[in-house]
């Protein structure tokens, strides 16, 4: 549903522009400029100024003539000279001049020959999820007295695979003179491997590929190669090198070691950089990184972890590079160059084919970093992916080493002559929206600041804003420290959006306790926690988490495709004729969009514009076309309900245990998933990056929004009885209840019969002060101790903030752990089928129970006290149990067995294998053994465990003796 402006709206605006020889607003001692921390190794310039390109995917240089290609992303590829000044770029591949249903190119790779043979490699992907939608073919190159360019009659198509959300699709031969070809898992981002191919050997997705180019067999225009690593594995793709990537994203050989390396685009935590070695597993979707994700599809090849796992709070797209053996930088020789999408950040990798030797942050750019490429001499050039990509490359920073004159506290960014008033400076003005986002409580004041110098206002082409450089707008967050009391009013952040002159960054300021000043936030982020007064909170007091974003997080939702700026928008700004007349902005800034939101919260409001503008401001810069969104939903405002995806479409990532789940369920709001992600507490809540407690009159508005949607009349039908019956359970507990029956329990069982449905209808009766005190008390009784998971993180909110559930998270205390209070019997119960630690039983076995691999649990008390459990399983790789090293056998028929050396002799070798079996090997059909540097049991286990069930789990153990 649209939400049009009114007719007269932007002439008025064009009759408010500031009149002939008047000076536009600008803050004049404004000082953001640069960007902050210590000057990093290396800058950035431009390669190539004089050239651009249309979303360039990869660089490739032609072999023997000084030339370069750049392949975009919409299937033309450009060759142009290897000449800094040149503007001369010459067609050498239309692929959708070849075959109008393609959809994307990728990469592009000549034969370690072609000066001889005159082939070349590409692929890429016909529209949207087709089958065999992926294509590498193999082209012949026209060489005369022109540019290079394809023969498009030549075409050979080499292999073909399953298009869809993540292609990988990168090439490289290597230097055995086979072709690389990595995959990814065809789909979408959410939910994790929805076709569970990233573990599985059947098929040729969410792998690397090495195939013979030079030959064919039977059947194939290719061969394959003997050595394989699952020739002869049953059922196996015989293509298959290594397998467990999400979205490899460029991938290399390293010249001189011959070592691959790869870029894994990671889910929802971690960033990876895998050493790809033959036969290897990369843990998708078994694990993200060290996450686990969905163990129940681990393969019994060994997961090798990531050489480097980048966190979201550093990374959040990773893009993969070379190994750098160039001439011009000496100090970079050796490293492994990559980079993260998302951020602009550049590394600098130093590995000994075992072990980083060192690792750094060499460079932060403003740019869309998507490929690198190599130079036949060693040298590296990047893309930054843009409507319109620019070529650029590394130079030596002068100030490396030195602090930048980035402002560190927030009294030094001109916005404001007294900060702790937040009175703004000359030129810098506030703004108001009409819809903001829900922040747990916090309210925020919104500034805009234009830089000096700068007479050009924000301006629109094509819906294409531009900003004049340094521009800047900044939010600060406070809270009430007693609710209903504004001069209890505490400052929280300031963050700040600030414009380079190529993209957007973001940065926060955090506020002293005194309220004078606010200190710039570390890259990475940080916490605080503070005690809020509210009558309505569990004992009228309220634990309030306040996350002050890292940089990575920032960009997370401040993405090209919102334009970078969520609150500053035609949809959002009110009295935009203010900004008009000042000069910030044109009014062909406004018709950027014919959408308006209006207040959520203005009950005089009407329902549907009220709900959809709580949507858009909350969700739709993820929700929303190409913007990052795990699940395809589209939120934002402008789209109609059927282009939302989301108005009865079965829900993408879990139903709650609800029967008839949809996303929007009309008509029945407790049927509604969307609203689920909204009401509940913990991981399944929505936003991911943002607020962690429910926005309680967004959920009712949302709620009556729903329930007003008229039920659909086509199949498949959404039952209307399945709203009705749960509202008939909801009301028979509440009438039970309020009349005291002595015995609720079956009123209870009947109630959640639908489970979560019904406990969220019976939520919004609670929430909207239609429940009496007795249902109140009756139903937190019950819901704080249900079994389901589902109901109680709905009802979390009214459990005091000491007796929440709290996950341990990535970084716990180990120290506290060992000191926690804990009891033998629940940390058994633990292993019970279903338990949390009951996934331990498939590599160990314990108490008649489980499988003969790892370690004997039966006596583990004997030989480990508590300290030592808690390290061995925190930290795998740090002490490995003697016999229990793994090593990687390579045999003669070029098959690999993996798994522990129980005995050695002169002429056989004895292991047990990941799959439990014990086997026997002859000395004379082994070719290699290589021990594995890493414990085959996975980090990161104990990160959804609770303290108290860690220090359960440790006490069972350790009684186990």
């Amino acid at each position: 549903m649209r939400f049009p402006v009114r007719a007269v709206f932007l002439s008025f605006c064009v009759s408010v522009l500031p009149a002939a020889g008047q000076e536009p607003v600008r803050a004049t001692g404004l000082r953001v400029t640069g960007e902050p921390g210590m000057g990093k190794p290396f800058l950035h310039e431009r390669a190539f100024p004089n050239l651009t390109f249309k979303e360039a995917l990869d660089l490739v240089p032609v072999p023997g003539v000084n030339r370069w290609l750049a392949v975009e992303r919409r299937a033309q590829i450009w060759s142009f000279p290897a000449d800094e000044q040149t503007s001369e770029r010459a067609l050498f591949a239309d692929l959708k001049a070849i075959d109008p249903e393609t959809g994307n190119a990728y990469a592009v790779q000549f034969h370690p020959k072609f000066t001889e043979n005159r082939f070349v490699f590409i692929s890429y992907t016909k529209q949207g999820t087709v089958e065999d939608g992926s294509t590498l073919s193999r082209f012949s190159v026209i060489m005369d007295d022109g540019p290079p360019r394809i023969d498009p009659a030549s075409e050979v198509k080499i292999l073909k695979w399953r298009s869809g959300g993540h292609n990988g699709a990168a090439i490289q031969f290597g230097p055995d003179g086979m072709l690389y070809l990595s995959t990814g898992d065809s789909e979408v981002p959410s939910p994790p491997d929805p076709l569970n191919t990233g573990q599985d050997l059947d098929d040729l997705l969410s792998c690397i590929l090495r195939i013979d180019v030079d030959k064919t067999e039977p059947g194939r225009t290719y061969a394959i190669p003997k050595d394989n690593p699952f020739v002869d594995t049953p059922g196996a793709r015989p293509e298959i090198w290594a397998i467990g990537f999400r979205n490899p994203w460029k991938m290399a050989f390293d010249r001189k070691t011959g070592r691959l390396w790869t870029g894994d685009v990671g889910w929802e935590l971690w960033e990876m950089i895998h050493l790809v070695t033959r036969g290897g597993n990369y843990g998708w979707a078994a694990l993200e990184g060290s996450q686990p994700i969905k163990p129940e599809t681990r393969s019994d090849i060994p997961i090798t972890p990531p050489v480097v796992a980048h966190p979201h709070s550093e990374a959040a797209s990773i893009t993969g590079g070379f190994v750098y053996r160039g001439k011009q930088f000496p100090e970079l020789v050796d490293a492994y160059i990559y980079a993260d999408y998302e951020t602009g950040r550049m590394w600098a990798l130093w590995h000994d084919g075992a072990h980083i030797t060192r690792h750094e942050e060499i460079c932060q750019t403003p740019y869309k970093i998507v490929t690198f490429g190599e130079a036949e001499d060693g040298e590296l050039i990047f893309s930054h992916y843009a409507g319109e990509s620019t070529l650029h490359r590394l130079v030596r920073n002068p100030e490396a080493g030195k602090p930048s004159e980035f402002p560190t506290k927030l009294s030094e960014t001109g916005l404001f002559t007294n900060v702790a008033e937040q009175t703004p400076a000359e030129g810098v003005m506030r703004y108001d929206i009409h819809a903001p986002m829900w922040s747990d409580g916090a309210k925020a004041e919104r500034f805009v600041a234009l830089p000096a110098g700068t007479p050009a206002a924000v301006t629109a082409k094509n819906k294409k804003t531009t900003w004049p450089k340094d521009s800047v707008l900044a939010r600060t967050s406070h809270v009430e420290q007693e609710h209903g009391k504004p001069e209890t009013r505490r400052n929280l952040e300031t963050q700040l959006l600030h414009f380079n002159g190529v993209s957007w960054q973001g940065y926060s300021y955090r506020w002293n306790d005194e309220g004078t000043d606010a200190e710039l936030v570390a890259d990475a982020g940080d916490t605080m926690k503070l005690l809020l007064k509210h009558p309505k909170a569990p004992k009228g007091e309220r634990l309030y988490e306040h996350r002050f974003h890292s940089r990575s997080e920032c960009m997370r939702c401040h993405t090209m495709w919102t334009g970078f700026i969520n609150g500053f928008q035609p949809q959002q700004l009110k009295e935009p004729e203010r900004f008009v007349e000042a000069g910030i902005i044109t009014p062909d800034y406004l018709a950027t969009s014919d959408t308006r939101l209006i207040d959520p919260h203005d009950a005089l409001g009407e329902l549907e514009p009220r709900a959809r503008s709580w949507l858009h401001a909350n969700c739709a810069h993820c929700h929303r076309q190409h913007g990052g969104g795990s699940v395809a939903v589209l939120l934002n405002a402008e789209l109609t309900l059927e282009q939302m995806l989301a108005v009865n479409h079965p829900p993408q990532r879990g139903t709650y245990g609800i029967d008839d789940a949809r996303i929007i369920a009309a008509g029945s709001p407790g049927h509604s998933v969307l609203l689920h992600r909204i009401a509940a507490s913990g991981a399944g809540h929505m936003p991911i990056v943002g607020a962690r407690e429910t926005d309680v009159e967004g959920m009712l508005l949302l709620s009556r929004w729903i329930e007003s949607l008229p039920q659909p009349q086509i199949v498949p039908e959404f039952p209307k009885s399945n709203a009705s019956a749960a509202d008939a359970a909801v009301k028979q507990w509440m009438a039970l209840a309020v009349a005291a029956q002595p015995d609720l329990d079956e009123a209870f069982h009947v109630l959640l019969s639908d489970s979560a449905a019904n406990s969220l209808r019976l939520l919004n009766y609670i929430d909207a002060g239609e429940a009496a005190p007795s249902i109140i008390r009756e139903t937190l009784a019950r819901t704080q101790g249900s079994p389901n998971g589902h109901v109680r993180a709905l009802y979390e909110r009214f459990v005091p903030h000491t007796q929440r559930e709290v996950l341990l998270g990535t970084s716990p205390d180990e120290a506290s752990l060992l000191d926690h209070p804990a009891e033998a019997r629940r940390g058994g119960l633990l292993f019970q089928p279903g338990g949390k630690a009951s996934t331990c039983l498939a590599c160990h076995f314990m108490q008649g129970m489980g499988r003969d691999f790892g370690p004997d649990l039966t006596r583990v008390g004997a030989r480990m006290d508590r300290a030592a459990i808690l390290a061995s399983i925190l930290k795998p790789n740090a002490t490995i149990t003697e016999g229990f090293a793994a090593s990687s056998i390579t045999l003669k028929d070029g098959s690999i067995q993996t798994g522990f050396i129980k005995e050695r002799t002169t002429d056989s070798l004895s292991l047990k294998t990941v799959a439990g079996q014990g086997i026997t090997l002859k000395t004379q059909d082994i070719t290699s053994e290589t021990p594995l540097p890493v414990s085959l049991m996975p980090e990161g286990l104990l990160q959804s465990f609770t303290a108290q069930e860690v220090a359960d789990m440790l006490e069972y153990l350790s009684k186990l003796n």
